[in-house]
């Protein structure tokens, strides 16, 4: 379970983030910019071999600022981004975990207070908020905002 988990959080990672320096524009369009920026060691720290999923709450945090101040171009895509995100959180809780049960699960541990038993029965609830994120809606709203950070931004979404 915990190989799907890392899996999945990789890809909407690299699918969306990794991030690099931002170029000029609208005032508007700059501080988007420099957010991306800004986030880029956060989202790169989901983007390893070896995620770092006790950033994950920072990731999260980005991709709300994002989508707040997005521009026109890209709203729509960063709300879909956030919503999906948002939902994962949801599911998580309603699963009975957090985001910061996923760093200990991505290393093969049990979340505090938990047993195996327990774990694997919310296996298939976990799969099912992970593979929201799977989405062609969400994929190609990534798609979109890495299009849009290159020729708005100068950023370059699919290199490090």
């Amino acid at each position: 379970m915990h190989l799907r988990t890392a899996a999945v959080l990789c890809n909407l990672v690299l699918g969306s983030s990794v991030l690099a320096g931002c170029g000029g524009g609208s005032s508007a369009t700059e501080t988007y910019c420099k957010d991306l920026k800004a986030a880029k060691a956060d989202f790169a720290s989901l983007g390893t071999s070896a995620p770092d999923f006790d950033k994950f709450d920072q990731v999260i945090a980005a991709f709300h600022k994002l989508a707040k101040d997005a521009p026109p171009k890209v709203e729509k895509e960063w709300k879909t981004l956030d919503e999906g995100l948002t939902t994962l959180q949801k599911d998580l809780a309603d699963a009975g975990l957090s985001l910061a049960d996923l760093a200990p699960i991505s290393r093969g541990e049990l979340p505090k207070g938990m047993t195996q038993d327990q774990l694997s029965a919310l296996a298939p609830k976990l799969q099912a908020a992970f593979a929201k994120l799977e989405s062609s809606t969400f994929q190609d709203a990534s798609r979109k905002i890495e299009k849009h950070a290159k020729t708005a931004c100068g950023v370059d979404l699919t290199s490090s």
